[in-house]
């Protein structure tokens, strides 16, 4: 009896190092949009803290929030992946350069969305939405629980924000939360082995017959 006393403590603690926390998830949309024109947008990733994948990759965007997606439960984002392209401001321009980015997202990402999601005195929704914004090589990442100071009372409670961290979209309509805002590499031609550099080849070989 005295060997299992001594060996209790010891089983405990192995126990509880063995228990991992329940991440901390959200339902949130998924948008892909940019403030400074047409985009082509042709992989985007975003890992979270529990190796799950969200697909932000929606094609030819413009507009903020721009384009969206369903999305679904996930926890905080880890990590951003991607590829893209600006197109030329004038119409049927083409592409005029090229980006991609590969880089981690900051471990505060999960405590400004517990700030996001806990904000509101008398504005109370279930889900938000997380958007990648690209304009030229920057991205930014930002999570809102779509409160529009024009539509709904955005009041937030006191001590919400201690941090500062709830700021205004790019048009000044929605508070949101900035989960990453940084730059990629550029190229003004396509990056090998991407799908721009596929549509170069093809256009190259059509253009040859």
């Amino acid at each position: 009896m005295t060997k299992w006393k001594a060996f209790l403590p010891l089983l405990l603690s192995v126990a509880v190092l063995g228990c991992k926390p329940e991440p901390y998830t959200f339902e949130a949309g998924f948008t892909n949009g940019s403030t400074t024109g047409r985009h082509i947008v042709s992989k985007m990733t975003i890992t979270t803290l529990s190796g799950g994948r969200a697909n932000f990759a929606m094609g030819s965007v413009g507009g903020n929030p721009g384009a969206h997606s369903g999305g679904g439960k996930i926890d905080a984002p880890a990590y951003i992946k991607g590829g893209w392209a600006k197109g030329n401001p004038e119409p049927s321009s083409g592409l005029i350069s090229y980006h991609r980015i590969s880089a981690p997202i900051s471990d505060n990402a999960e405590a400004k969305m517990k700030t996001m999601d806990n904000y509101y005195q008398n504005f109370d929704r279930d889900y938000g939405s997380m958007e990648v914004i690209v304009d030229g090589p920057r991205v930014r990442v930002f999570y809102t629980k779509d409160c529009s100071i024009t539509l709904d009372d955005c009041t937030p409670k006191v001590d919400a924000d201690p941090n500062d961290w709830v700021v205004k979209d790019p048009k000044g309509v929605r508070d949101v939360v900035v989960l990453f805002d940084g730059k990629g590499e550029s190229s003004p031609t396509p990056f090998p082995n991407t799908f721009f550099a596929d549509l170069e080849k093809r256009k190259k070989a059509s253009a040859s017959e």
